[in-house]
């Protein structure tokens, strides 16, 4: 699946799109609620994305809402059924829920824009630095199947991502500390850093380094900005990592979605991507920092 029809991302445009419905037809949740005889707490959590949607309850809603153009309430029902679809990650049982969220998000988006002060992005690891980033943060998950199943769903995560007809638009920030960051030997991230070199040759990856020189611009240890292709919601969906939850599969990063609570990170990105070196410069100072390591 790709280019929004993750069941993830179909769910979010068919939340937010019932979620803009209601306002246009000036209903309170309560009144809806009361309307259809429905717990308040069923609206809360249709309009969170806590709960799956059936076919009835979005015509239920559509029709109470005054939405009765017939391209509109099928595109609507559509949507309901592509998010009710298994996807690749679910193959993955113990895959903790919030970041099966984010692989679902991360699937369907048309731009991804990492922020990494510690870590190569995933979506950009190869193999042996992502075995070598499982066995500094869990070193007991050495060679046992933890680490297989982790090491798996990096690896189809960068298939699905980047290797799909219609890859996203992909811009990564990396701090000087994370290229000079030894991580699983000198020939490790030697080779690390001549696969970034060969990825940002590709016209859909823009990577960018911020040296020691440019200073602090956010706390914010790691973040990432994620862009839909539909206009169901205008707002970009930001994920902050909480304890290395990009590192490793957690349930510990946490999603902003409303404007005015993402708004700062896409401002933060700006005024990063404004202080790092350029890409041209930025792909010269890593082939550099590669031939330094022998």
């Amino acid at each position: 699946m790709s280019g929004g029809q993750s069941p993830t991302v179909a769910r979010l445009r068919l939340r937010h799109a019932l979620r803009s419905a209601r306002e246009s037809s000036d209903y309170t949740q309560e009144q809806v609620a009361n309307e259809l005889e429905w717990s308040l707490s069923k609206i809360i959590r249709i309009e969170n994305g806590a709960v799956r949607m059936t076919v009835t309850d979005v015509r239920a809603l559509l029709q109470l809402y005054g939405v009765n153009d017939a391209s509109e309430v099928s595109e609507m029902e559509t949507l309901v059924r592509a998010s009710r679809q298994r996807s690749w990650w679910t193959e993955h049982a113990d895959l903790p829920p919030r970041f099966a969220t984010f692989i679902g998000l991360e699937d369907g988006a048309s731009e991804l824009s990492f922020y990494n002060s510690m870590l190569i992005p995933g979506l950009l690891q190869t193999e042996s630095y992502a075995r070598a980033v499982i066995r500094t943060l869990e070193p007991d998950w050495a060679q046992t199947r933890q680490e297989e199943e982790f090491v798996t769903i990096r690896m189809r995560r960068q298939e699905h991502v980047l290797g799909r007809v219609d890859p996203p638009r992909v811009r990564v920030v990396l701090e000087e500390a994370t290229l000079r960051r030894v991580t699983g030997g000198v020939q490790v991230q030697r080779e690390q850093l001549l696969h970034l070199v060969a990825l940002g040759t590709r016209p859909n990856i823009c990577l960018q380094v911020l040296p020691f020189s440019a200073g602090v611009y956010t706390l914010e240890p790691t973040f990432v900005l994620m862009g839909f292709p539909f206009d169901a919601t205008s707002d970009v969906v930001v994920y902050l990592e909480m304890s290395n939850a990009l590192a490793l599969p957690s349930d510990r990063g946490q999603f902003l979605e409303r404007g005015e609570v993402a708004a700062p990170y896409q401002e933060a990105f700006s005024r990063i991507t404004d202080a790092a070196f350029s890409e041209a410069d930025s792909l010269a100072y890593i082939a550099q920092v590669a031939g330094e390591l022998r």
